[in-house]
């Protein structure tokens, strides 16, 4: 995809129509949505919403200023903010799991879809406000629980896709990269052998405390204290986007080791989706074609001085990376674009 110039990636940007919902307010009463959209070619009268398959009335072209920086090839882009504010009574099929949508039929965009439950018990015993941070770069609890259940949700959709319907019975299950279990809390009760690692002790120590004694801690380099041929499913979100290409292929290689065969590594990644909102130079896009991969450097989420923070960058890569990385493994690849927060893209290894 060659988007170096600004006027290409304006069009891009404009017939991709990204956009994303970063604010939940629910209470008693009603439900708030807030967000970004870009409508089809710019035209305002294109945009619609639709909550579990309904159309719903919004507001939109409202401020959203902090987005110059991220888009500046689009001048309109500080006016792209919406929202949608719907009373609970009016939410037609409401049960445990709202959709939110920009297509009359969910069912058809369901990666591309935003998911969020009505049980009050799944907003309360949330990780302290630093930890759901580090995660989810806002310590915002009900964003939190929109983006971890979204995920939650695309990822059973992945599995049913990739494993067929007896997902649900899938045993075992890996968390790679868990943090404070901002997924795989929902999966806790339907999936007795679903595990989580990650390098941060702080995280974990949450997780031991509050949700499963299943949870452990992972070294920056492999292996895990699993052995080989031990899971049906492996799903890391978010994790190869801040890895370096050695480090990626060296934790490929051992979640393939712990991965049965016809089981399935779910990973997500910036790709083609991403690429926009990280403003690439034109020598990065170059880089990218040419080797199918850029560290663009450091992310301090973590400190600019932590251990964890010490191999942490911000990452953008294209399919045929992963061709290379794990070439020689007996693996078939597959992937779907924009799934978690509707842009990072997604990498399915199935062992042969």
């Amino acid at each position: 995809m060659e988007l170096t110039q600004y006027s290409e990636r304006k069009n891009f940007f404009l017939r991709s129509q990204p956009w994303c919902v970063d604010r939940l307010e629910i209470d008693d009463s009603q439900v708030v949505l807030s967000g970004w959209a870009v409508p089809c070619d710019g035209v305002w009268e294109s945009l619609e919403f639709f909550v579990n398959d309904q159309a719903v009335e919004f507001s939109c072209k409202l401020d959203r200023s902090d987005l110059l920086q991220v888009f500046p090839f689009w001048e309109g882009s500080g006016q792209i903010g919406f929202r949608i504010s719907i009373k609970r009574k009016d939410i037609h099929g409401a049960g445990e799991t709202v959709v939110v949508s920009r297509h009359c039929n969910s069912s058809s965009s369901k990666y591309g879809n935003y998911y969020f439950p009505m049980s009050r018990d799944l907003y309360e015993n949330l990780p302290p406000a630093r930890l759901r941070s580090q995660v989810h770069g806002s310590d915002d609890a009900s964003s939190f629980v929109l983006e971890g259940f979204s995920s939650y949700k695309k990822i059973d959709f992945l599995f049913k896709e990739h494993l067929g319907d007896g997902h649900q019975k899938v045993l075992p299950v890996l968390d790679w990269g868990c943090g404070c279990a901002r997924v795989c809390r929902y999966m806790l009760e339907e999936n007795e052998g679903l595990h989580g690692v990650d390098v941060n002790g702080e995280a974990i120590d949450w997780c031991l405390a509050n949700l499963s004694p299943r949870f452990e801690v992972s070294q920056h380099k492999p292996p895990l204290p699993y052995p080989d041929d031990y899971f049906q499913a492996v799903y890391g979100v978010s994790i190869l986007t801040h890895l370096s290409l050695e480090d990626q292929a060296d934790w490929m290689a051992e979640l393939l080791r712990v991965t049965r065969k016809n089981g399935v590594v779910i990973l997500s990644y910036h790709g083609s989706s991403s690429l926009l909102r990280f403003n690439l130079s034109g020598e990065d896009f170059e880089n990218l074609h040419e080797h199918g991969y850029v560290n663009l450097g450091k992310n301090h989420a973590f400190g600019k001085d932590s251990e964890v923070g010490a191999k942490y960058f911000d990452t953008v890569q294209l399919p045929s990376s992963f061709q290379r990385i794990v070439e020689g493994w007996p693996v078939d690849l597959s992937f779907h674009e924009g799934v978690f927060g509707n842009h990072q893209d997604v990498v399915v290894l199935t062992k042969k």
